[in-house]
């Protein structure tokens, strides 16, 4: 599961298809969409709003963090997962 808070004063994009899961091999998995129905949503976050859902990738693997980018080519977040 990943949150994302809309912690600024403007709206915050929020897709799928924004985010990449990367594993402990270091290779970038995509998100693979329509897998998991807790799959967070394509929202627009108005500021002090929150989202919770689910982020796949495609494959077997171990994931060590999730990237967000904000709009395919805005700024990138990484958490690492827990």
């Amino acid at each position: 599961m990943v949150t994302v808070t809309d912690n600024g004063d403007d709206k915050v994009d929020v897709n799928p298809l924004y985010f990449t899961v990367t594993d402990t091999d270091g290779t970038k998995h995509t998100a693979e969409l329509g897998v998991d129905e807790e799959q967070i949503d394509t929202v627009d976050l108005a500021p002090g709003e929150i989202i919770t859902g689910t982020v796949t990738g495609k494959g077997t693997f171990t994931p060590k963090y999730v990237t967000y980018s904000d709009g395919l080519l805005g700024d990138s977040l990484r958490a690492d997962v827990k």
